[in-house]
């Protein structure tokens, strides 16, 4: 089927914009002089190392610009990534669908530089054919292309990394956690239908890749750890790729941003390797950026889970911190402990609904207070009673369901609970009775008639 002319139009456009990030790619991709060697090699024609980024980008740019009809080809598959369908159904869904692609521009630029990158180093990585001239232009455009945490970048940019410490070419198979016990549906006994290994000149050449993705700014620091993240549900790599060690001295020293990325590494690393686990953390955890200590709050769930022991001085370390924040997301992690470790959880939020902070105060309303009163329902640890008092709106419907709750099911605790709300406070049920009258006249009557004396205590109701 022909081309129209916004199509061609479009194509030039993006063929033009492809060819300037090409020539800034390899620049930026050659500044990691000098190249590692081919990890296939032919050995009836061996490599021919190039002399220079000159050379590198001479060979790239003929191969680009030559190559006319695999550049149509990848232009048609971004528009089949990028279009998307609905403008099917506009009056001129040709011309919407090209002013579409033409606005993202250096998206569809960048997929098209990355198909490209995935074809030569492919071609490099063949067993029955390797052709080296490709591996040095793939991996200095890959080098390049890799320098922002994007989707691309990402998702792509782990798949040829990947590919290249394994030595299979890259676009030929799924990039897939490996199945293992951390995976709920694993069954020791379910037949593994790939197996890989990593072997070869690929791992020297991926630890390369690493090397200077480590070395760079804070944005490929960042998208390094990404990738760190993903293969880490490749075991056949953890070890071949040393991750322990890497993460280890990657935690020493390391912009606010860049630890807090790696602190969502944690839980799985705990998983492949406790000890290097360890390391990691208690590097991490002396920081005391907030971006860091947050990012530590919010991986305590799984942290727990796979590390209970750590998890808990996880805990403690950051319901200590002088950041509001981190106490409350801290204290949101509480009710994990909750149903297996009810001693040590009732102590911290004790601690917790006492903390000068009003945010850590709701929070332990909003997420510990449920499970806090089915282990004390009569309060006994005075956590319930002056929350209540403190009469914070934010947090006053919830309070009333559970007190609403409590006489149904536990009469003798709600006694008990409202008794104590009462002697502080003559008037600190009123907000409740309304509630309830509105539910129950009659009950909420029986209750205030016991309450002061003149009735007898209602039957519970479930």
């Amino acid at each position: 089927m022909a081309s129209s002319r916004k199509e061609i139009e479009t194509s030039a456009i993006v063929r033009t914009r492809c060819i300037e990030m090409l020539q800034v790619s390899l620049d930026r991709g050659g500044l990691d002089w000098p190249l590692p060697p081919p990890p296939l090699q032919d050995s009836d024609l061996p490599p021919i190392e190039p002399d220079s980024v000159d050379e590198v980008k001479e060979r790239a740019l003929g191969l680009f610009t030559v190559d006319k009809a695999g550049f149509e080809r990848h232009l048609s598959n971004a528009r089949e990534s990028i279009i998307p369908h609905r403008l099917g159904l506009t009056v001129d869904p040709e011309k919407e669908g090209e002013r579409w692609l033409l606005r993202r521009l250096e998206d569809v630029a960048r997929i098209i530089l990355f198909d490209v990158c995935e074809g030569w180093l492919a071609a490099s990585l063949d067993a029955d054919a390797p052709d080296s001239e490709r591996w040095y232009i793939g991996i200095t455009l890959f080098n390049g292309l890799c320098k922002v945490p994007d989707p691309i970048a990402v998702n792509r940019g782990y798949h040829i990394l990947e590919s290249i410490a394994l030595t299979h070419p890259p676009g030929r198979w799924p990039t897939r956690p490996e199945a293992g016990p951390h995976q709920m549906d694993w069954s020791p006994d379910r037949e593994v239908k790939m197996v890989v290994r990593a072997e070869g000149g690929g791992i020297d050449a991926a630890h390369w890749l690493l090397d200077q993705m480590e070395m760079g700014d804070v944005e490929r620091r960042i998208l390094l750890i990404h990738w760190l993240r993903a293969m880490l549900e490749r075991p056949s790599l953890i070890e071949g790729m040393a991750l322990g060690k890497r993460f280890e001295l990657m935690a020493q020293a390391q912009p606010p941003e860049v630890a807090a990325e790696m602190v969502g590494c944690l839980p799985r690393l705990f998983e492949t390797d406790p000890e290097s686990g360890d390391t990691v953390l208690a590097s991490i955890r002396t920081r005391s950026e907030g971006v860091v200590t947050r990012a530590l709050s919010v991986e305590v769930p799984a942290l727990l889970r796979v590390a209970p022991d750590r998890g808990i001085l996880l805990i403690d370390h950051l319901l200590s911190s002088n950041d509001a924040s981190t106490r409350t997301s801290a204290t949101s992690s509480l009710k994990e402990l909750g149903g297996s470790m009810p001693e040590i959880f009732l102590e911290r939020v004790v601690k917790q609904a006492r903390d000068s902070d009003l945010k850590v105060r709701r929070m332990v309303v909003q997420a510990c207070l449920r499970p806090y009163l089915e282990l004390e329902p009569a309060d006994s640890l005075g956590v319930f009673v002056p929350l209540w008092l403190e009469g914070d709106e934010v947090v006053g419907s919830r309070m009333r369901e559970l007190l609403l709750r409590m006489q149904e099911v536990n009469v003798e605790a709600f006694d008990s609970v409202s008794r104590r709300i009462l002697a502080a406070d003559e008037a600190g049920l009123e907000s409740f009775w309304r509630l309830m009258a509105v539910r129950d006249e009659g009950r909420a009557a029986a209750w205030k008639s016991h309450l002061s004396g003149e009735g007898e205590r209602p039957e519970p109701l479930i």
